[in-house]
């Protein structure tokens, strides 16, 4: 997902901008391939070449002059194909390699000073773009093949960030030449049903205790600007209520349903629970789940509420926008919440921390109640069945595979680098126990020469970028400063500092030359050198609440 001020558009559209803006749609007509178009810097020596591909799409190479024969392919996250406010549709290619938000990084100038090849496109489909994984599959090796024709290339990375985890994971299955590392940003790990669902979940919750007319993932479905803007409809009511939590942090009592009105509960609570349910993570680019003040925060719960609510403004666009981008593929109903157990999803850990929070036992009870009593979603089974389906993958590649997230990514959950490790170490567990037969039970002095040198390689390496342990800011009044600098690492999407990105790229460049990703020893004298990037190679955040 592209990084999208959800923030600044709330506040300075409001609600009703969000339905009222017009919408002016171009869509690109087809286009034939074509020789790229290239240009040699003068004084860097840089060759930019423009090109497009089969389909129209556009597409960018870069070539320093102290280029050593390795090419970087940059995938790209997820992009809407219709604008509202504080987005603009894409005309081209928009980012090259890299970038940090929270840091205002890019890579591009300290990649070309290491001698390697960038090349960068727009992952559209006749114009359109969404959840258009299995077109940017096909764009991509197409990319990867123009430009081994043209450029000398030696040994090839492709890399990228968000969406990018559901289009490189089975680009390198289906095209097992197409590249010799892969490195996933801030990726999903296929499939999108495990994150879509808990973003769903978390739209129900919403409907259920804060405004009962809004319609969450069962809005989602419609193609083209009709259901573009029925997504912007229903977010708008989101927006309201994101509004005036953070004048008050949640402070109002509940007022949906009926049932629950005279407990007293205060909204904070339910969003607090609302998030635990869905895992969004309790520190934000703010709050560290920990500082307290005399006065408004007086205890570490409520500052992963705060937390949950700052993230919460950016976790609803893989919500709305990536929802809506998947449904026009899946089919609208592709949610089905009707053997849910909300109860299994709020862990005895959470219910522990967080009891302030959620204002005590009997006040979780009743909400818990609450939501075992609501009416529920009844799903299409096709949809669901399509959902489940999508971007389906096998993680065995031998392939390096590279990965990087942020502990308290608030848009594409940290959990889905857990879920990709567990993938592939489980398919690695199984090759190593196939080795360890077929060795016992070999006879052969040649096949079992064969087999010690060919024993399968543990060929992953995931990295995290750690928060500071405490760094909320507080005014004068006690009240969290949610205008303070961001923290220096480990919140966001897609943010990181320059040196953890550039390790990134330099641990990829290696394991592409050697076919293997560095060894633990090697790794030891890298990571501590970066700071606040996670030396604990057993470290693992928060699971996925859903598991395929």
């Amino acid at each position: 997902m592209r990084n999208v001020n959800l923030k600044k558009l709330i506040a300075t559209f409001g609600a009703a901008a969000l339905i009222s803006t017009g919408l002016v749609v171009a869509v690109a007509a087809p286009a034939q391939a074509s020789t790229p178009v290239c240009v040699e810097d003068a004084k860097s020596g840089v060759i930019t070449c423009d090109g497009t591909l089969a389909n129209g799409a556009k597409y960018r190479t870069m070539v320093p002059s102290n280029y050593g024969g390795t090419f970087f392919f940059w995938q790209h996250g997820v992009r809407p194909s219709y604008p509202y406010p504080g987005y603009i549709v894409p005309t081209g290619v928009e980012q090259m390699s890299p970038t940090s938000v929270n840091h205002k990084v890019s890579t591009v100038k300290p990649m070309l000073q290491l001698g390697y090849g960038i090349a960068a496109y727009d992952c559209s489909s006749s114009g359109l773009r969404g959840w258009n994984t299995a077109d940017c599959v096909e764009m991509l090796n197409e990319l990867v093949t123009i430009t081994k024709k043209r450029v000398g290339i030696t040994k090839t990375v492709v890399y990228g960030a968000s969406m990018a985890g559901a289009i490189l994971t089975p680009y390198i299955e289906k095209y097992p030449n197409g590249a010799d590392a892969v490195g996933v940003l801030a990726g999903v790990s296929p499939s999108i049903a495990n994150t879509l669902k808990s973003g769903c979940d978390f739209l129900y919750i919403f409907s259920v205790f804060f405004d009962p007319t809004i319609k969450g993932c069962t809005v989602m479905g419609t193609k083209g600007v009709p259901g573009h803007m029925a997504v912007l409809g229903d977010f708008a009511k989101v927006g309201a209520l994101l509004t005036q939590w953070s004048k008050d942090y949640g402070s109002l009592p509940l007022a949906h349903p009926a049932a629950i009105v005279p407990a007293g509960i205060p909204q904070r609570s339910a969003l607090l629970m609302a998030g635990l349910i869905a895992g969004i993570p309790t520190k934000s680019s703010h709050m560290d789940g920990i500082s307290t003040s005399a006065t408004l925060v007086p205890e570490g719960s409520i500052n992963s509420t705060v937390a949950i609510l700052e993230n919460a403004q950016d976790f609803l666009g893989t919500a709305y926008f990536g929802g809506q981008g998947v449904a026009e593929v899946v089919g609208a109903g592709f949610y089905d919440n009707t053997k849910t157990n909300y109860s299994a999803l709020l862990s005895d850990e959470d219910l522990g921390r967080f009891t302030v929070g959620l204002s005590g036992e009997e006040a979780v009870g009743a909400m818990l109640a609450t939501l075992a009593a609501a009416p529920r979603v009844v799903g299409v089974p096709a949809a669901v069945a399509k959902l489940a389906a999508l971007d389906k993958s096998k993680f065995d590649t031998t392939k390096p595979v590279v990965l990087l997230s942020n502990e308290a990514d608030r848009l594409v959950l940290s959990g889905n680098q857990v879920h990709y490790v567990n993938k592939a170490k489980a398919v690695y567990e199984a090759r190593v126990a196939a080795w360890e037969k077929r060795l016992a039970e070999a006879t052969d002095q040649p096949e079992i020469r064969f087999l010690l040198k060919n024993k399968p390689v543990w060929n992953t390496v995931s990295m995290y970028a750690l928060t500071p342990e405490t760094y909320t800011k507080f005014t004068a009044t006690g009240a969290p400063d949610l205008t303070a600098p961001v923290a220096i690492s480990g919140v966001g999407h897609e943010s990181f500092t320059k040196e953890q990105l550039m390790t990134w790229v330099r641990v990829l460049a290696s394991s592409a030359k050697t076919g293997k990703v560095p060894s633990q020893t090697v790794l030891d004298t890298i990571l501590p050198k970066v700071p606040y990037l996670n030396t604990d190679p057993d470290y693992q955040p928060a699971e996925l609440k859903y598991q395929d």
